[in-house]
């Protein structure tokens, strides 16, 4: 805008420059004609004064009144000593140089004047020297419009009276231009360097200013509007009190440039003195400086960018009105602040360069709305922003303190460095950078923090504040004193802790690390930990409600060290959360509350094994506390071991919950982990999984292994706990009871492997015998009938399977075998059946003696197949029976035959056999007889010899050796079961006597003794170890055979009825569990078989024989079969 006024002028002032330039070059080419040759010009004319004599002469140079167009040279040499008047007077339109000498003496009374009436634009310049010694007397002054004064280089302006300017426009038009090259020199009292009393003059100094007197100022202007441009490219030494540098007292300032220095020596001196906003530069390289007062002083604000030195007792002085300051150089307060501002005024600085304050503080402001921002440099000493609504920006730089004051301020900080406090923020955000400790004890504060460094605390101690963490690092405390404070930590670190005092607060922490206590004080607070692990958790010693209503939330966390957290009357683990308990267990509640409750959800886990003892317990003894339990209770993550013990010292409640032990599943009393309800009462539903730790199984006949325990009078409800599914161990299948069968067991929960008796009836008390009747007439009182203590009746869980009814009183516990003890009980049995299958009867294998007729080496082969089905029952502690399928095929050859002269006839021969079994098991399992329990199959792969001898008159003899390979896959129906190999070896001896009968019929008595052995390789089916003894045994039979002969189509048939009677000797089998259980099965019983087969003789060469036979017990085990066969025989 300045720029423009001056465009608008620079016409005339371009001519008048041109002839005052010109006018002067002309007189140099003139020869002087005396001292000045005209001094009273007239309009047009000219003066110039030389050396010529009188030199100096004493007569001034004035030009007429209403003259214009004047040129008035003073030449080297010359010289003008005037006294009580102007020394060169222009008019208007004219222009006046000196190049030699003025002095003027006289108050008011100037050494160069321009004044006019018709415009002005008068010229000035000075090349020479002016002296003036009078009051208000200038050495150059104008008070026309448009003037142009010049102090050229070389040029020297000296006053020395009072209010003596060496440069002075005081003209009201203004619009001029006040240049110095030069020197200007002043040393009475209010005699400024140069000044403008006007408006839209512009001020340039390149040379240099002195001013000496009191308020003797380097450059001022004063006008109104005033917009005077000052310029300071030179340098400024005022030593004057009260003398000032620059001081502007325009009521609209123009721009304040200094690329040069400024010095006030005086008190009260300043560098720059501003009336009204103003906009002030100081170019790098510069410098304003003040020695006792301050460097800049700003009464009504405006705008300072300085990238030079400003200093000064005070840097910066504002006051009345706003201010922006950018600082890329220095300010510096030598004795005061830096910067210092007084009043409701807005003040803003941005600072890449230094300022330093010189008591302490640096930078203070008032009540105004005050801005900072710090991109870089330093500040040494302490920024006070006052108590008005201030705003500090950080990203590079180092400030010492910083003091937001009062009123809601803001902080932001992206880099650099606060080396003390920050103190009274209010809102706060840092994301980088570094601080020394933070309070913001104001009130209400918001604090957040994604980056940088906090070396020590951070404080902000009153009513309702907001604390958020998600990066960075606070070396010391975090404390948010009283008030209702909200806190969120997603990252960073707290080195000391948190507290907080009285007040409701909420802290949700979700990442980054907090050592040490974490205290929230008195109040019902709230807290969320989400998402963490022992490796975030491991610094914070303490977490602690504090007194009241508290809650705390594990959210998909993995802690131990739970008596850290401490004082909280509800504790929720929610969303896969993992609590590790110690020795040291967990504590409900505070000294007011007494207990809590701890909420465990679905997802989530209590690990408490491999510690022995832990507990649940109230912070005063003698309370209740509540667990409400949907996740899991884990005693089995610390190891194999079954000692932990799990108490909960109150209520337990359920819901759909899990309990996981492990114990040594045996007999009673046998080891196991377990959980504690003291006091409190057990409800709701939890599932008991239970894992066996070496358990060999085991007939529990007293109360059974402890699994729940309710001490202190607490209960346990009908259906507070089932389990998970039937744990087998050994040769038993576990189920749970509510009760034992002893007294104080009733709320108690066991495993047991059996089904106990019922409690053989209580028995009445024995009636109290009558009183005595007392000598003296008092009646007696009836005593009462006492209590006979209740004997608990073990009660299944609710789930369990049905139970058979108890056994009576006094009986023996019904054991619950598993599934698989019939199964396994029954495989050597069958083993040897299978023996005995393949041996079958001579008649069976080789159909009639007449059709061994043969003689020589291999004379003849023969084969059969036979099968059937067949129910064989087995006594014995699984009461095994086999309901299946029995058969296979045998191939033999004669090896040798012979007939003796006495016509007795031999076979040798060998077979091999291959014999199957395959059917479905029953037995006594789960407490019930008959059971249907499984499967079995079993192959046999068979070898043997054998000799048969037959007498002249048919009767026979025949010894067979058999050796079989034995595969057997026993399974129960739940899928259970191995494959196990094995062997069998048999012997067999048999006789039989044809007794002729009429109508050629014959009857054959018949007898046979089998010895069999059979082994069995131990198996595992994954529950236990199974280990066989199959004993030998012997099985005999008598038999008769009633045959006859009848010839067809030339086809000889024999058809016969037979009956046996077979005995199985009583040899008892065992099956051994886990290599502690056994489990015996006797093989007795007593068959009737009745059968009847037919023998034809095809050919010369060829036989076939059939047979079908049914049989049934009628002794011992039940036992019953049909079956059939049909085998050939070829001669060779």
């Amino acid at each position: 805008m300045r720029r423009s006024s001056l465009q608008a002028r620079s016409t005339p002032l371009a001519h008048a420059i041109s002839l005052a330039f010109g006018v002067s070059i002309l007189v140099r080419a003139v020869p002087a004609l005396g001292a000045c040759d005209n001094n009273a010009p007239q309009s047009g004319q000219s003066a110039t004064c030389d050396t010529s004599q009188p030199n100096p002469s004493t007569v001034p140079v004035i030009a007429a009144a209403g003259s214009v167009n004047v040129t008035i040279n003073i030449l080297p040499g010359a010289e003008l000593d005037i006294t009580n008047r102007n020394g060169l007077f222009v008019r208007n339109m004219s222009t006046a140089t000196n190049a030699g000498t003025l002095r003027v003496n006289g108050d008011g009374f100037d050494g160069m004047t321009s004044q006019g009436t018709a415009g002005g634009q008068n010229v000035l310049v000075n090349r020479g020297a002016i002296f003036t010694s009078g009051v208000s007397s200038e050495a150059m002054f104008n008070n026309a419009a448009a003037v142009i004064m010049r102090n050229e280089a070389g040029g020297r302006l000296t006053t020395s009276g009072a209010n003596a300017t060496g440069m002075g426009d005081y003209a009201s038009p203004g619009g001029g231009t006040l240049i110095n090259d030069g020197a200007i020199v002043t040393s009475g009292t209010g005699s400024p360097g140069m000044g403008a009393n006007t408006n839209r003059d512009t001020l340039i100094n390149n040379g240099s200013i002195t001013t000496t007197g009191g308020s003797a100022s380097g450059m001022t202007v004063a006008g109104s509007p005033g917009q005077n441009v000052v310029t300071n490219n030179g340098t400024i030494d005022v030593s004057g009190n009260n003398a000032h540098g620059i001081v502007s007292q325009d009521a609209s300032p123009g721009a304040i440039t200094n690329t040069g220095s400024i010095l006030a020596r005086g008190t009260g001196g300043r560098g720059v003195s501003l009336a009204n906003p103003a906009s002030v530069t100081n170019a790098a390289g510069a410098s304003i400086v003040s020695q006792r007062a301050s460097g800049i002083v700003a009464n009504r604000g405006g705008t300072l960018n300085n990238a030079g030195t400003i200093q000064g007792a005070t840097g910066v002085t504002i006051a009345g009105g706003a201010e922006t300051i950018d600082n890329t150089g220095t300010i510096r307060g030598t004795s005061a602040e830096a910067i210092v501002a007084s009043g409701k005024i807005n003040v803003s600085v941005t600072n890449s360069g230094t300022i330093a304050g010189g008591a302490g503080v640096a930078v203070r402001t008032d009540t105004g709305a005050d801005t900072f921002n710090m991109n870089g440099g330093v500040v040494t000493g302490q920024i006070r922003q006052g108590d008005g609504i201030d705003a500090f920006t950080m990203t590079a730089g180092q400030v010492d303190l910083l003091d937001q004051g009062d009123a809601r301020d803001t902080f932001t900080m992206s880099g650099g460095r606060i080396v003390g406090v920050f103190v009274n923020g209010d809102v706060a955000q840092i994301t980088g950078g570094r601080i020394g400790s933070v309070d913001l004890n104001v009130g209400n504060n918001i604090y957040g923090m994604s980056g940088g460094q906090i070396d020590g605390n951070v404080t902000a101690a009153q009513n309702d504040d907001t604390f958020t963490l998600s990066g960075g690092t606070i070396g010391g405390r975090v404390d948010l004193g009283s008030g209702n404070n909200t806190l969120t930590i997603t990252g960073g670190s707290i080195g000391q802790g948190v507290t907080t005092t009285t007040g409701i607060d909420t802290l949700t922490w979700s990442g980054g690390t907090i050592a040490g206590p974490v205290s929230l004080g008195a109040g019902d607070d709230s807290a969320v930990i989400r998402n963490l692990n022992d490796t975030t958790l491991a610094a914070t010693t303490r977490f602690d409600g504090g007194p009241g209503v508290d809650a705390l939330t594990f959210d998909n966390v993995q802690t131990s060290g739970l008596a850290r957290f401490a004082n909280w009357e509800t504790v929720n683990a929610t969303n896969n959360t993992q609590l590790t308990f110690d020795a040291n267990g967990l504590t409900l509640g505070d000294a007011a509350t007494g207990t809590g409750t701890l909420n465990l959800d679905a997802t989530s886990t209590i690990l408490a094994g491999g510690i022995g003892n832990t507990s649940i317990q109230p912070a005063i003894a003698g309370q209740l506390v509540a667990l409400n339990n949907a996740g899991t209770i884990d005693l089995t993550n610390g190891g194999p071991g079954t000692s932990d013990v799990f108490v909960v010292n109150g209520n337990y409640t359920g819901n759909a919950g899990r309990l996981l032990v492990q114990s040594v599943l045996g007999a009673d009393g046998s080891p196991s982990d377990k959980l504690v309800i003291a006091q409190g009462a057990g409800s709701g539903t939890t599932s008991i999984g239970v894992t066996n730790v070496g358990g060999t199984g085991g007939l529990t006949v007293n109360d059974g292994i402890l699994v729940v325990q309710a001490t202190n009078g607490a209960t346990t409800s009908a259906g507070a706990f089932t389990l998970a599914h039937s744990m087998n161990a050994g040769a038993y299948t576990y189920y749970l009871f509510k009760g034992g069968v002893n007294e104080g067991t009733a709320d108690n929960w066991y495993l047991r492997s059996s089904v106990p008796p019922a409690p053989a009836p209580a028995v009445a008390p024995a009636q109290p015998s009558a009183p005595t009747t007392p000598t003296t007439p008092t009646t007696p009182t009836t005593p009462t009938t006492p209590t006979t203590p209740a004997v608990p009746t073990p009660t299944a869980a609710a789930g369990t399977p049905p139970l058979p009814a108890p056994p009576p009183p006094g009986s023996a516990p019904t054991p619950l075998y598993r599934m698989e003890v019939p199964v396994y009980a029954e495989l050597p049995p069958i083993a040897r059946e299978l023996t005995i299958q393949q041996i079958g009867t001579f008649h069976e294998r080789q159909g009639e003696q007449a059709l061994l007729t043969e003689n020589g080496a291999l004379p003849a082969a023969w084969a059969r197949v036979w099968g059937g089905h067949a129910t064989q029952h087995n006594s014995g502690a699984a009461d095994p029976e086999f309901s299946g399928g029995i058969g296979g095929v045998q191939i033999g050859h004669d090896i040798y035959a012979d007939t003796t002269s006495g016509g007795h006839r031999n076979h040798y021969g060998f077979f091999f056999s291959f014999a199957r079994a395959s059917g479905d098991i029953n037995g006594f399992a789960l407490g019930f007889p008959n059971s249907d329990v499984g499967h079995l199959s079993l192959n046999a792969y068979g070898a043997g010899l054998y000799w048969t001898h037959i007498g002249p008159s048919g009767w026979y003899t025949d010894a067979v050796l058999l050796g079989s390979s034995l595969t057997a896959d026993p399974q129960s129906n739940r899928g259970v079961g191995a494959t196990t190999h094995g062997s069998a070896f048999a012997a067999s001896i048999e006789a039989g006597l044809p007794i002729p009968l009429p109508a050629g019929l014959a009857i054959e008595p018949q007898a046979q003794l089998i010895w069999q052995h059979a082994s069995l390789h131990d198996i595992d089916d994954g529950i236990s170890t199974v280990s066989f003894d199959a004993a030998s045994g012997f099985v005999g039979r008598l038999g008769v055979r009633f045959y006859g002969h009848v010839d067809a189509a030339g086809t000889t048939l024999e058809p016969y009825l037979r009956a046996n009677l077979w005995r199985y000797f009583g040899a008892t089998d065992t099956a051994t569990f886990a290599g502690t259980t056994v489990i015996p099965t006797s093989v007795s019983a007593t068959t009737a078989q009745l059968g009847a087969g037919v023998v034809a003789k095809l050919s010369a060469r060829g036989s076939l024989f059939a047979n079908v036979a049914y049989s049934t017990n009628v002794g011992g085990s039940h036992r019953s079969a049909i079956e059939g066969g049909m085998g050939v025989r070829w001669k060779w």
